[in-house]
């Protein structure tokens, strides 16, 4: 009965009909270990600059890295869902940036039964993403960049849902400031198989950060995002990191989801880097669907 009410729950995050909301609410959820360190706050600076592929491409031409390629792997609830994911970024003469992205989330299995009630098999719900990104920096503080990409959820065997979506951003670095604000899933809408027709979860985005090196080996960095989704109002995520040498990194956040389709958590990360490659980790504290999860990435740099 339990895993029955954990099925019924996790459903209602994917069905629009049932939801009553908006449709493919994965897309709007962070799923990079480093920025989950900070609760999701990574409009202006990733834990890798290739994730920029799922949100703010804009920010890839201030990248201190020429090619940036990361993965990960998220576990919400551990053995519940999973999700993997990898991307790439390019930095072309701190001019030109282009993104590459993908996705792919597993949700728990459940049973199919027929008319009599006899179970006949089972199904394993999946979500996935494909983005690309192009940025410009047209002056030497500001960049402008956007992200077209493709997501689908099969939630049943021969049904599943699926929409094009756009991030646009614009961006500004002002010595140790970072600024940045666009739209962020701007896309077609769903169609259920009522009918019915539901919309991504659209919002408006602003995010803020701050980085400074102390004595040379002593790194922090503030960062606040501000979500207004179009549809289910205020969103806010904050959060802090320390690195020592550029080679250990701590990390904590904070996310109010509100009424948004990512829920409120409190998160800690950490992260060690040599040579280039960068291995991060992140927790979740937060209950129902996000209890507990936990989250890796590994990155390489040049």
């Amino acid at each position: 009965m339990k895993n029955i009410r954990y099925i019924a729950g996790v459903l209602m995050l994917l069905i629009p009909a049932l939801a009553g909301a908006q449709a493919l609410p994965f897309t709007a959820a962070e799923t990079d270990a480093a920025s989950l360190g900070t609760a999701g706050a990574n409009i202006v600076e990733t834990g890798s600059v290739a994730n920029a592929a799922f949100y703010n491409a804009a920010a890839i031409p201030f990248s201190d890295s020429s090619l940036d390629v990361a993965a990960g792997y998220s576990m919400w609830t551990p053995s519940k869902s999973n999700i993997i994911n990898a991307a790439g970024a390019y930095n072309l003469n701190d001019k030109f940036g282009f993104a590459l992205g993908f996705s792919y989330g597993m949700n728990p299995s459940y049973d199919i039964s027929n008319g009599s009630g006899s179970v006949t098999g089972s199904f394993k719900p999946s979500d996935m993403q494909l983005n690309a990104g192009f940025a410009y920096r047209f002056l030497p503080y500001l960049s402008a960049g956007v992200n077209v990409g493709y997501a689908s959820s099969e939630i049943a065997k021969g049904h599943s849902y699926d929409a094009v979506a756009a991030d646009v951003f614009v961006m500004g670095k002002f010595s140790d400031f970072k600024v940045a604000l666009g739209v962020s899933n701007l896309g077609s809408s769903v169609t259920a198989a009522s009918g019915a027709k539901f919309s991504l979860p659209t919002a408006v985005t602003l995010g803020a950060g701050y980085s400074k090196v102390f004595a040379q080996k002593h790194g922090i960095n503030v960062l606040v995002d501000a979500d207004y989704y179009l549809k289910e109002g205020v969103a806010v995520a904050a959060g802090a990191g320390y690195a020592f040498d550029d080679m250990v990194f701590v990390r904590a956040g904070y996310r109010y989801g509100g009424k948004s389709a990512v829920p409120s958590y409190a998160s800690v990360g950490v992260g060690v880097k040599f040579f280039g490659v960068k291995l991060d980790a992140a927790y979740l504290i937060a209950s129902g669907a996000m209890m507990n999860t936990l989250a890796v990435g590994l990155r390489y740099s040049f």
